[in-house]
């Protein structure tokens, strides 16, 4: 991020995007050092503050014009109005391929490599520009730093760029489809915007939820352990507070929860955000966030003073239909039939009465094999 040497308004590139979808904390220091450089934090010893990852390709445009190829080389150590008109300039005019170009649509500028003509329906004409990455090297980031790109030539031509392509070292081309990377980068674009819009200088991004701290990794442990301390005092200071003014008729719970809005004044300080913008301030009027697994309890009315409410005779209430049972709806219930009752066993009959219960019994079916039915005798006559 930096200011825009034109009108000095705050504009952000690619490498801020990827700083805060990694740690917000660090973007946050970021922004907070550019608009007040002296808030008295200092940054890592021997670390260099975030730029630009993008690097002029002026080789890059003399081989494409030995080629034959129609270039257009932006000036990369012109004054950036001059390179955002030219490369404007370079796409109406269809050039075929443009270099060290600058694209910028509102607070979000970035630098471009290369853009690539090809065919196709825009604002500009028969033709669209798509971003290509020309650094030679692979970084788990350049599909997302090409979306940065793709979102800006969305704007200027009115076309989304069908997709994008890595150039790698031997001339291998990765061509990357759009469609499939846009909507990871539009999702942490809106986030990262929504931060931007509630940027306060008070209100710091919890350390403890970002991946790493950038070139602030002092100040980010400086912060996770006063919290730590505090709370571990602040929580001392409530026990003895407890003790001391404990009535004999309360026990220690109870005068807990009555001491709390009165103790959590120590704990003033900076606000933190936790993920989607949930503040865990420690301020007073509440329990603070590190409370642990302390949990609010009712206080009796004979705790607090007050006469104690009739006893109500409880009724016994029919329980409530379900909502699925009203009219209109129609829901399958599975009719679990009882179990079948297995049949009793006859009883035993004393032995010598064989002859009487063969009669008796049905006679079974007994299959004969197909061989015992032939004739293989002698007599046989075919």
């Amino acid at each position: 991020m930096y200011l825009y040497s034109v009108d000095r308004t705050l504009t952000f590139t690619s490498e801020d995007m990827v700083l805060f979808k990694e740690s917000p904390f660090a973007c946050w220091m970021e922004r907070l050092t550019l608009e007040n450089p002296a808030h008295g934090v200092a940054p890592d010893a021997g670390s260099a503050p975030p730029g630009d990852s993008a690097r002029r390709q002026d080789a890059v445009a003399e081989l494409l014009a030995n080629k034959g190829r129609h270039v257009m080389l932006i000036d990369w150590d012109a004054p950036e109005a001059l390179r955002r008109s030219d490369t404007l300039a370079a796409m109406r005019s269809g050039t075929e391929f443009i270099v060290n170009g600058q694209l910028a649509v509102g607070p979000l500028a970035a630098s471009s490599q290369l853009l690539m003509r090809t065919s196709g329906y825009s604002e500009l004409g028969n033709h669209l520009y798509i971003p290509c990455d020309i650094q030679g090297k692979t970084n788990r980031h350049d599909a997302f730093r090409l979306c940065f790109l793709a979102d800006l030539l969305h704007s200027v031509q009115g076309v989304l760029p069908p997709q994008m392509v890595m150039f790698r070292r031997g001339g291998q081309a990765l061509h990357l489809k759009t469609e499939d990377h846009i909507f990871h980068y539009r999702a942490v674009k809106q986030h990262f915007m929504a931060a931007q819009r509630e940027f306060r200088k008070h209100r710091m991004p919890d350390p403890a939820l970002s991946v790493h701290f950038g070139r602030w990794s002092a100040c980010a442990n400086d912060v996770l352990r006063q919290r730590a301390l505090q709370g571990d005092a602040h929580w001392q200071t409530q026990e003895r507070h407890e003790l001391a003014l404990t009535p004999p008729e309360c026990d220690v719970p109870l005068a807990r929860e009555r001491m709390v809005e009165t103790t959590d004044a120590a704990l003033q300080g900076l606000e933190f955000i936790g993920s989607g913008g949930a503040s865990m301030a420690f301020a007073s009027g509440g329990r603070a966030a590190r409370a642990g697994d302390r949990r609010r309890r009712p206080v009796p009315p004979a705790a607090l003073g007050e006469a104690l409410a009739p006893p109500v005779e409880t009724q016994q209430v029919e329980p409530l239909s379900h909502p699925l049972d009203a009219a209109g709806f129609s829901v399958a219930r599975r009719v679990e039939t009882p179990p079948r009752r297995r049949a009793p066993l006859p009883p035993a009959e004393p032995p010598g009465n064989d002859v009487d219960r063969e009669q008796a019994a049905p006679r079974r079916f007994t299959p004969v094999p197909f061989s015992a039915s032939l004739n293989t005798s002698d007599s046989f006559e075919g």
